[in-house]
């Protein structure tokens, strides 16, 4: 009768054994203790452009430790859990907390067809300090930047050389392309977007023409970021396109702002025969690209959701107020016409202006 019971009691202890061999420890998934974390990213991982991921952090008990963690983007601590991407392409996101182990997640920042950009005219002045007539062109500024404020930018090309003390190479090299030289055009010469004269008459005030062009949105973005080391300011040009384009153009620029000195002036309501602390506006210092005509962008490169690139050097010189320069960066058509234009002070970063 014994051995009979010995088959039952074997049965018992044997399933006692696995009950508790089941439990496991405190650190398995599941139980009390942290031991992973989890990353995610709130509206999903792909967002247009500009847009900004906002990233949650849980442990496998699904505690939120968000604002207890270290978020990393591409490796990079960033402040809190809001990124907002500045160009497009994947970013790599990982997490730190009490030295848990995290399994890193993607997002990607895209552009889209449907996405658009701040649109601005381009107001090229052609003006000399001798030239009478020229106040009405700057008289005209005020009033475009009183109606606009940033929808333009302005760019003050001095000449001809020899008579105006802020004439150079580059001003010279812009007169013979534009043919304003005396024979052709003369001084005050005013464009908008290169290749639409703004013809000089003593009305000042109409901004009609400038207006006109001035378009609700753009399909051609531009961004920039430079920094100055001594006297050596690198710049990096970036350009999106939600449109197919080719033919295209980069011309880029050094400026000058808030240059005082004298300007003969013709228009009484305007000032005395001679201003000596006249306001000269963003007057032209150099060239960046290799002509003032601007560089061909490589048909390939500006087709939606590309971003074409371009970087530059320049050697500021000691009498240049590097407080008052200006990056101008403009983009334009196979005929020369301005599409999209922007500035900068140099050693900033900015964004792409998204609609």
């Amino acid at each position: 009768m014994k051995k009979k019971l010995l088959f039952p009691t074997m049965v018992i202890y044997t399933l006692i054994l696995l009950l508790f061999s089941c439990k496991g420890a405190e650190s398995d998934e599941g139980n009390t203790t942290a031991t992973y974390l989890t990353i995610s990213s709130e509206g999903g991982n792909e967002k247009l452009l500009g847009k900004t991921f906002t990233f949650k952090i849980k442990d496998n008990l699904n505690n939120d430790i968000t604002a207890e963690s270290q978020i990393f983007v591409n490796k990079q601590l960033i402040q809190g859990n809001l990124y907002t991407p500045t160009e497009k392409g994947v970013y790599s996101i990982s997490a730190q907390y009490k030295d848990l182990p995290v399994n890193p997640i993607s997002v990607n920042a895209i552009i889209s067809d449907g996405t658009s950009f701040k649109h601005r005219i381009l107001y090229e002045d052609f003006t000399g300090v001798w030239c009478g007539n020229c106040t009405r062109a700057g008289a005209r500024l005020k009033n475009l930047k009183n109606q606009t404020d940033d929808g333009f930018v302005f760019l003050g090309v001095h000449g001809p050389g020899g008579q105006d003390p802020w004439s150079n190479a580059t001003s010279t090299e812009l007169e013979t392309f534009k043919s304003v030289t005396g024979a052709d055009l003369g001084w005050p010469t005013m464009f908008i977007n290169r290749n639409i004269i703004w013809p000089d008459t003593e009305n000042y005030t109409d901004m009609s023409l400038p207006l006109a062009q001035l378009k609700a949105s753009s399909k051609i973005g531009i961004r920039m970021s430079s920094t100055i080391t001594g006297n050596t300011l690198d710049i990096n040009a970036h350009i999106s396109f939600t449109q197919n384009f080719t033919g295209l153009k980069i011309a880029a620029f050094i400026a000058e702002d808030n240059l005082i000195g004298k300007q003969k002036n013709y228009v009484p309501a305007l000032g005395s025969p001679t201003i000596y602390d006249y306001v000269h506006h963003n007057v032209l210092r150099n060239k960046l690209t290799s002509s003032v005509a601007g560089e061909n962008i490589p048909d390939t490169q500006t087709v939606i959701s590309n971003e074409y690139s371009r970087a530059f050097q320049y050697s500021i010189p000691s009498d240049f107020n590097r407080n008052n320069l200006k990056i101008i960066i403009m983009v334009m058509d196979g005929n020369g016409s301005v599409l999209n234009v922007r500035e900068e002070k140099p050693g900033t970063t900015n964004n792409y202006e998204f609609l």
